[in-house]
C-alpha cells in the first residue's frame, strides 16, 4: 500500500503538551498492567511477587530492542515528513517505505525474541539465583510471555506510523483497551471468575498476551480508518535501503539499554543476596516511582517526534528553543511529583505490603528518588534528542561507558560494600544518572552551536 496524501503539518502546529499528555496516559495505562501484574501477584504472596520481579528487568532488556525500533521508525518517518513539509512537497512514498521496512524489522525481532524467551526462561532464571518455588515461578511468567512477543513487537510498529503522524491520542486510545483486558483476564485467572480456570503466575502472563493481541488489532484497525499506510518492500535492496536509516539511530538506541539491563540484572544479583525484603522493596518502590518515570518517558517522547521533524525542516533555532523549554517544564513537574510521592510514600507502599521493614526501607529509596529522577529527566529528554539529530552513536557509546566503569562500581561500592544496601544502590543509580545527563546537556549545546553557524 501507499500514501498519497500531502505532509501532515500538525505536528509542527501542536504544542508540547497536546502531543506529549496523549503519550503520557498511554504510557501510564502500559505501567497500570504492570502495577495490576505486581498487585494481583501480591495476593498470591510476597514471594511470587519478587520471584517476577527479579526476573522483570530480563523481559525489560529483550523488549528494548522493540522500544528502540518504535523509536528509530517514528524519528526517521519525522524527519521525513518535515522535509516533504518544509519543501512543500506533495506524496509520502518514503514514509511508507519506511514504515514497510519498520514493520519487517519489528516482525524478526519479535520472532527472535520470542525464541529466546521460550527456549532460555529456566536459565534466565537461574542467572538470577532463584531457586525452587521462586524460580518455578518466575520461569513460567518469562515462558509464557514469549508465545505473545511477536504480537508486541508488531504493537510497537504500528504504534510507531500513528506517533510519527501526531496521532498520539489513538495510541492512547488503543493502549487503554489493553490495559482493560489485561486486568480483566489477570481478575478471571486469580480469582477463576466467569467461568474461568484459576491459573495463578500463568495467568497473569498469559492475561499479558492476550492484551497484547488486543492492542495490536486496535492499532491496525485505527490505521486502516484513519488511511495512514505503508508499502512493503519489493526486494532486499529496496528493504536494505529503507532499513538503514531505522537501524542508524534504532542499533546505537537499543546497544545503550541492553547495556542498562545487563547492569540491573548484576544489580539485581546484588539485591537478591540482600534477602526478601530488600527485593519485595525495590519490586513495590520501583513499581510507585515509575509514574515518574512514565512521565519522563512521555516528555523525551513528545519532544524527540518535534525536535525530529524541526530537525528535518532545518529549523534549528525552533528546535533548541522546544527542547529546552521542555526542559525546564519537565524539571518541574518531576521536582512536584517525586516530593508528592515521598510525602505519600507509606500509604502508597501501604498498598502493597504490610511488613514495616518494607514500608521503611522503601520510604527511605523515595526520598532519594527525588535526586534520581531529576537525572533521570535530563539524560532521557536531552539523550534522546540527540540521538534523533544524528548523533546516536556517540550517546549510546559513553552511556554504555559510564554505565559499566561509573554505575556498577559505585552500586558495588555504596550497596555492598559499604553496606548501605538497597539505598546504596538507588543514591548510585542516581549518580549515573545525573553524570549522563549532564554530558548529554554539554555535548547538545556543542552540536546546537555548529548547527547554527552553517545556517
Amino acid at each position: 500500500m501507499t500514501t498519497t496524501t500531502n505532509p501532515p503539518p500538525s505536528i509542527m502546529q501542536k504544542s508540547l503538551f497536546s502531543l506529549t499528555w496523549p503519550i503520557f496516559i498511554d504510557t501510564l495505562m502500559v505501567f497500570l498492567i504492570n502495577a495490576a501484574d505486581a498487585w494481583f501477584l501480591s495476593q498470591e504472596s510476597d514471594e511470587a511477587a519478587a520471584a517476577v520481579g527479579a526476573v522483570l528487568p530480563i523481559a525489560g532488556m529483550c523488549f528494548s530492542f522493540f522500544i528502540a525500533l518504535n523509536a528509530a521508525g517514528t524519528a526517521v518517518a519525522a524527519q521525513h515528513l518535515g522535509k516533504q513539509y518544509s519543501a512543500g512537497q506533495a506524496g509520502g512514498n518514503t514514509v511508507a517505505h519506511t514504515f514497510g521496512a519498520l514493520l519487517i524489522l519489528c516482525a524478526f525481532a519479535g520472532v527472535c525474541i520470542s525464541l529466546l524467551l521460550l527456549v532460555f526462561s529456566a536459565q534466565f532464571t537461574a542467572l538470577m539465583g532463584l531457586t525452587g518455588s521462586a524460580a518455578t515461578t518466575a520461569s513460567t511468567y518469562l515462558h509464557t510471555l514469549g508465545f505473545g512477543t511477536l504480537i508486541l513487537a508488531l504493537r510497537f510498529g504500528g504504534s510507531a506510523m500513528l506517533q510519527a503522524h501526531g496521532k498520539t491520542q489513538w495510541n492512547m486510545v488503543c493502549t487503554g483497551l489493553m490495559t482493560a483486558v489485561n486486568i480483566f483476564f489477570n481478575y478471571a485467572f486469580i480469582y477463576g471468575a466467569f467461568g474461568l480456570p484459576v491459573l495463578g503466575v500463568l495467568g497473569i502472563a498469559l492475561a499479558t498476551c492476550i492484551a497484547w493481541g488486543i492492542n495490536l488489532i486496535a492499532t491496525f484497525t485505527t490505521l486502516y480508518f484513519l488511511r495512514i499506510q505503508f508499502t512493503l518492500p519489493e526486494s532486499l535492496r529496496t528493504l536494505n535501503v529503507n532499513m538503514r536509516p531505522i537501524l542508524t539511530i534504532a542499533i546505537p538506541s537499543a546497544l545503550e539499554p541492553l547495556a542498562w539491563h545487563i547492569s540491573q540484572l548484576i544489580i539485581m544479583s546484588m539485591i537478591v543476596s540482600m534477602g526478601h525484603v530488600a527485593l519485595a522493596t525495590r519490586v513495590y518502590a520501583f513499581n510507585i516511582i515509575f509514574i515518574v518515570i512514565i512521565f519522563t518517558s512521555a516528555l523525551s517522547a513528545g519532544i524527540q517526534l518535534k525536535v525530529a521533524y524541526l530537525f528535518g525542516a532545518r529549523q534549528f533555532i525552533t528546535m533548541h528553543n522546544t527542547l529546552k523549554k521542555g526542559v525546564w517544564q519537565g524539571l518541574l513537574v518531576v521536582l512536584f511529583m517525586t516530593g508528592s510521592v515521598y510525602l505519600f510514600a507509606a500509604q502508597l507502599l501501604g498498598l502493597f505490603s504490610q511488613n514495616t521493614a518494607v514500608i521503611a526501607l522503601g520510604t527511605s529509596i523515595l526520598a532519594v528518588a527525588v535526586f534520581t529522577e531529576v537525572g533521570r529527566l535530563l539524560n532521557m529528554v536531552v539523550g534522546f534528542s540527540v540521538k534523533v539529530t544524528g548523533n546516536a552513536q556517540f550517546i549510546a557509546t559513553f552511556g554504555i561507558t559510564a554505565m559499566w566503569f561509573i554505575a556498577l562500581p559505585l552500586t558495588w561500592l555504596l550497596g555492598v560494600h559499604w553496606g548501605y544496601g538497597l539505598l546504596g544502590i538507588w543514591l548510585a543509580m542516581g549518580v549515573d544518572e545525573c553524570f549522563r545527563g549532564g554530558v548529554a546537556t554539554w555535548y547538545w549545546y556543542r552540536k546546537q552551536h555548529a548547527r547554527v553557524a552553517h545556517l
